[in-house]
């Protein structure tokens, strides 16, 4: 936030790493200042201009599954340490799966349906501590401060309610990464997270 805030400041624009913070209450203060100096903010991810993003996007407002009304989105693994060698990061405050992960695809759905107006959810920390799978500190175990599971209720402003669950503790499991249900029919989208080198549309 100190970077970012002093990036803005010095009238600079500033496109940062996903999420651009962990509370409305640290992102108003950087966008109030790059109003102030007239420069922009952003942050990662930008997948959504990708090719599928897109044409799904294009698809829904050409309504092929007619009204969206709910869907589906999911993020789950086992969790990094199995192969990275430095997973202590992961399981800190301001990480775990939702921060880490759930930005792919929560922005891949405000892309689809728009702002999201309200958010149930729950969570666990499944285990305590985990252990380094691989790399010159395998073995090694450290604690867990995040929640490692968590499920959510999305509901847009534009009507749809979906479904969203990300995870470190799944390392398996057979749903699609995200399906949008629409009273006409089903869309299905692939994994907006290996979407990153795929960009070719301009967003709408």
């Amino acid at each position: 936030m100190e970077v970012t805030g002093a990036a803005l400041r010095a009238r600079k624009h500033v496109y940062s790493e996903k999420p651009l913070s962990i509370s409305t209450g640290e992102a108003e203060p950087l966008l109030g200042i790059a109003a102030t100096n007239g420069v922009r903010i952003g942050c990662a991810p930008d997948t959504f201009l990708g090719a599928a993003q897109q044409t799904a996007r294009k698809l829904l407002d050409e309504g092929a599954i007619g009204s969206p009304i709910g869907g589906t989105a999911f993020f789950m693994s086992g969790g990094p340490e199995s192969w990275h060698p430095n997973p202590e990061f992961f399981y800190q405050k301001g990480a775990g799966p939702v921060f880490d992960m759930g930005p792919y695809y929560l922005t891949a759905l405000v892309n689809l349906l728009g702002s999201i107006k309200r958010v149930w959810s729950a969570g666990r920390t499944t285990l305590p501590q985990r252990t380094i799978g691989s790399g010159a500190r395998k073995g090694v175990s450290f604690p867990v401060v995040v929640l490692s599971y968590l499920s959510a209720i999305l509901e847009f402003r534009s009507g749809p309610i979906v479904t969203f669950v990300a995870s470190f503790d799944v390392p398996a499991y057979n749903h699609p990464y995200i399906e949008i249900y629409g009273t006409a029919g089903t869309l299905q989208l692939p994994d907006p997270i290996l979407l990153r080198r795929r960009r070719s549309v301009k967003p709408k």
